[in-house]
């Protein structure tokens, strides 16, 4: 048997404690006639309760009582209840031995209980192999075995016993996916694969680590090394298919493994796990690389574009004046000939006498020169991006596979075609295909002659854009798939439906949907007309077709600011780090930081919480090593690779945020069916910067942006990283959906940046209520169904109808869109990007928009009549906004800016700083419950409209700077620091 310790000692503990919580005593120890009927002929009251206590620890957890076992009173107490017994009866219970082991064999023979044996074992081995291959975690499998010695009645072993099990079948379940990923490897793929390991072209970093290497600021070069670095793997000739019978489990801790990893200590393994990391890490890195190169050229067109864009913005700025004079001329002479037609009158004359012919005939030659040609133009573009054109484009298409849909044959064609070109021939074909350009384009192309440079251009400005909608894709992607293939196979989906329902809160069908929002947004739309119409909207008018809502009115008193300051002023002044170690004894969520191959806690819960405090100020390794005096730089690195990871720190985040919303007080917040969520914009320093992007809006750095889900109790519950140029609402649906807390939300708030159609009609579908603050709605249009006839009122609000033809005839994609990313099958954010990158080449995501389109028009009749519904959520993003203010304080090493390069490390300070931030609202919202029965006591009741106004942000007494020290307080389990005394401010006598 393996010696691999796979649980902690809480967990070992807690596997075989007896239940005291009512709902498990209600469920495994309610007491059946039948049990009672055998337990009433035990003679003695003792021996009764004893025997049902016996029986009940049988059936959960399973496992026999040891001799001199005490009971916790809250079971015994609940099988005392039932049988009429008192509790103190046992303690003469059992006191023959004998009698214990004749109650033992009664147990047996009448349950049906049998002993643990070496058959059962093998058998139980057997049985949970399959489990392990879909789950690492050690404390889950053995959940489940207990789970199984339960269904089967089999008495549960020690504790050790059941570990050693589990350790087996972690060990059976890698040697498996060893086996799978390296059985069919050939001598040379082994080769290559050791080959890995060596240094790359003489340098000092090994090959893995070489083809793992960020891919750099967009550029030519930067585009040729990732081309590079996948040639390097495609040479080893691994079929992608080898990781499909894969749990994804599985293969995300083997790539785990492979980043992780040292070359030595690859080397170090034995040959089939060393190939198997080798093998997933490799095809992984091929999938990251080809979404890298996609992305890249993506990147090099859009600033293609961009430079022409802002070279013409700046022309038009430098030649303002002169443009502005020639305009004024133009007007003058317009106005001369024009009264010269009403008159009658000769027009040259009336020009002659605005403007000599001289002076016009200098005018006109200024003119031409001032006139540019059309940014967009591909002969202008193609001309001045040649040297961009012949170095990436040929090496884009000769470097992938592309899959179109049957629209986009043509393109296909003229890919396939510049593919020859990057080949060696040189000129074009005569029938070079051309019916995907733009109708624009080729206009201006037949007058300017096409040559091979404008055809590359066409091709693959049509390519990144065909790309981006879906209806082309790149074999071997993940990012840029087919869109067919990111769903749910339809026969799975088929066979899904007629199973049951689907977990998606919409009709089955397209008519049963339109029938129920007609005849709701019929009735909204009467109820707004009428009101409307007699003016009884409150801050609402509908006037001269606009719609003008007035803004908002403080809702918080003025005497609400005063009443709740003494519970801050009681609040412990406290280091961060004595409250990590606070927060950490009562929930334990340094726990959750496990090590990624053996799975344990680290001894040491102040290490943990070190590394995540480099990660949370950004103070970095160094630094916070000099500063704390607890661990070395180089121990900080290790914490961070192998116990500091995207599940860990959403395993400890989901601790916190449960943990948050038990608090008395922080039902007082919300009543935790609501969230909103906001991204908050960070620098990045120079030598991260290749991986940002620029916001106008937010500066004219490159930046990236931290996009936070905050429940209204205040718990920041997901955060994840994204460009500062991305659309934030492609990433509204992700934190709501894999958050892993146990959270009941409804209801979510964004602002703008969080608006669009899509995103209503999914968070419908979802079941979720989508209630954004969309800026200048005043200037939306509504839109109803063709046979709706509004009211004079409304009518000049509505736009274009809706187009019920396209949602019945795209339904079934919609829904089975939904129950792709509600099953976790694909993103909703990933989707999103692809639907709304270009709307009007994809069929779904046209039948995604009039769905919003109801969504949304609903959602603004509410808007329109209900000012608790603005009020709502003014008051909810307010909460992330000011939760953005506490986390500016946080982060504030290194002026706040990030120097990461790689993506990995940028969510390592995402997530560390939310948990950073979790622990602090956390804490707060405690010592702010303890202040406010404290003032109770004293006869100081805060009125409770008052209380609503609180927030668990303040940081003032919190010490965020200095140095990280730890600290031993020596509080007693179950108590709380003192509260700090009040000051009284005295006048001078």
């Amino acid at each position: 048997m393996p010696r691999r310790s796979v649980l902690t000692e809480a967990q070992r503990l807690a596997l075989l404690a007896l239940p005291e919580n009512e709902a498990d005593l209600v469920r495994y120890w309610t007491l059946t006639p039948d049990d009672l009927r055998v337990i009433v002929s035990r003679r003695r009251a003792h021996n009764r309760l004893g025997f049902a206590i016996q029986l009940c620890a049988l059936r959960h957890p399973g496992r026999l009582l040891r001799p001199g076992e005490l009971i916790p009173q809250i079971p015994l107490a609940f099988i005392g209840d039932q049988l009429g017994i008192e509790p103190d009866a046992l303690a003469d219970y059992a006191v023959r031995g004998p009698t214990r082991y004749e109650q033992l064999d009664t147990l047996r023979g009448t349950f049906g209980f049998q002993q643990f044996c070496r058959p059962l074992q093998i058998e139980l081995q057997a049985w949970l192999l399959p489990a392990a291959l879909t789950s690492s975690s050690g404390i889950v499998l053995a959940r489940m075995l207990l789970g199984e010695f339960r269904r089967r009645r089999i008495v549960v072993p020690g504790i050790t016993q059941i570990e050693r099990m589990v350790g087996k079948a972690l060990l059976d379940a890698e040697r498996y996916v060893c086996e799978l990923l390296t059985r069919h490897l050939t001598a040379s793929q082994r080769d290559r694969l050791d080959g890995l390991l060596q240094p790359h072209s003489g340098s000092h970093i090994s090959s893995l680590t070489w083809v793992r290497q960020p891919p750099g600021q967009p550029g030519r070069r930067a585009f040729a090394a990732i081309l590079d670095r996948l040639s390097l793997l495609r040479a080893i000739d691994l079929d992608s298919g080898l990781v499909d019978t894969i749990h994804p489990e599985r293969l995300r801790r083997l790539c785990q493994e492979g980043a992780r990893l040292t070359a030595q200590h690859l080397t170090s393994l034995n040959p089939a796990r060393r190939r198997a990391v080798l093998v997933a890490t490799a095809i992984e890195t091929q999938m990251t690389l080809t979404d890298d190169a996609v992305l890249m050229f993506e990147r090099l067109f859009g600033q293609l574009f961009r430079r022409a864009e802002r070279r013409e913005e700046a022309a038009l700025k430098r030649d303002r004046r002169t443009i502005n004079a020639k305009i004024r001329l133009l007007a003058e002479i317009d106005d001369a000939v024009l009264s010269a037609r009403a008159d009658d009158a000769d027009p040259y004359a009336a020009i002659e006498g605005v403007i000599g012919w001289d002076a016009l005939t200098r005018e006109v030659a200024e003119a031409r020169r001032l006139v540019r040609p059309d940014p967009l133009d591909p002969v202008a573009l193609s001309r001045e991006n040649a040297p961009i054109l012949r170095q990436i484009g040929p090496a884009f298409v000769a470097a992938f596979t592309f899959g179109a849909v049957p629209a986009c044959a043509p393109l296909a064609q003229a890919v396939e075609t510049l593919r020859g070109l990057a080949v060696g021939r040189h000129r074009l074909p005569a029938d070079v295909p051309l019916g995907f350009v733009r109708t624009s384009w080729r206009k201006r192309i037949d007058r300017a002659g096409l040559d091979r440079r404008i055809f590359v251009f066409c091709v693959l400005t049509e390519l990144r854009d065909r790309l981006r909608a879906g209806d082309m894709w790149v074999e071997g992607s993940r990012r840029y798939r087919a869109v067919e293939h990111q769903l749910i196979p339809k026969p799975v989906f088929s066979a899904m439906r007629e199973a049951g329902p689907l977990p998606i809160a919409v009709a089955d069908t397209a008519a049963v949907w339109l029938a129920e929002r007609k005849a709701l947004l019929t009735r909204r739309l009467a109820e707004i007309e009428v009101k409307a119409s007699t003016d009884t909207l409150e801050d609402v008018r509908i006037a001269e077709g606009r719609l003008r809502i007035s803004p908002l009115r403080a809702v918080t008193p003025d005497e609400a600011e005063d009443a709740l300051a003494p519970l801050y002023a009681r609040l412990p002044a406290i280091r961060i780090t004595d409250l990590l170690a606070d927060v950490d004894r009562w929930t334990g969520f340094a726990d959750c930081f496990t090590h990624l191959t053996t799975g344990r806690s680290h001894d040491d819960p102040r290490a943990i919480l070190t590394a995540v405090l480099a990660d949370a100020t950004n103070l970095g390794h160094a630094r916070m090593a000099e500063a704390c005096g607890l661990v070395t730089r180089r121990q900080l690195g290790w914490l961070s690779a192998w116990h500091l990871r995207e599940d860990s720190y959403g395993a400890a985040l989901a601790r916190l945020v449960e943990a948050q919303h038990r608090l008395p007080l922080a039902a007082l917040f919300g009543d935790g069916t609501a969230s909103s969520s906001d991204g908050q914009h960070f620098p990045l320093d120079r030598r991260a910067q290749a991986t940002g992007a620029v916001n106008p809006h937010k500066g004219s750095e490159p930046a990236i942006s931290f996009y936070t889900h905050v429940s209204d109790r205040y718990a920041p519950f997901h955060s994840t990283v994204i460009s500062a140029g991305a659309s934030e609402a492609a990433h509204v649906l992700d934190g709501l959906l894999h958050h892993g807390a146990d959270l009941a939300i409804e209801r979510h708030h964004t602002d703008g940046g969080g608006v669009s159609d899509h995103v209503f009609a999914l968070c419908h579908l979802l079941g979720f209520r989508f209630a954004p603050r969309i800026p200048n709605i005043g200037n939306r249009r509504l839109h109803l169904f063709s046979d709706m006839k509004p009211g004079s009122t409304v009518v000049p609000l509505v736009a274009q109808p809706i187009d019920e033809r396209l949602i019945s005839e795209r339904w079934d994609d919609v829904i089975r869109l939904a129950t792709s990313i509600r099953t976790g099958v694909t993103s909703a954010s990933l989707m999103l990007e692809r639907l709304g990158s270009y709307p009007r080449a994809n069929g779904l995501a046209l039948a995604l928009r009039e769905i919003g389109r109801v969504e949304r028009t609903l959602f603004t009749l509410d808007w329109i009549e209900l000012p608790e519904e603005r009020r709502r959520a003014t008051r909810e993003l307010n909460k992330g906004e000011a939760q953005n203010a506490l986390k500016r304080a946080i982060f504030f090493h290194r002026t706040g800016r990030i120097r990461d390069h790689g993506l990995q490390a940028q969510g390592h300070r995402a997530s560390a700083l939310n948990l950073g931030a979790s622990a602090i609202v956390f804490w707060n919202t405690t010592y702010l419950g303890a202040a406010m029965r404290h003032l109770e006591r004293q006869g100081r009741s805060i009125p409770p409209d008052l209380l609503q106004h609180l927030s668990p942000l303040g940081w003032q007494h919190i010490n965020l700077t200095g140095d990280y020290l730890w600290t031993d307080a020596g509080i007693p389990e179950g108590k709380l620091r003192p509260l700090r005394q009040a000051i009284t401010i005295t006048d001078n006598p």
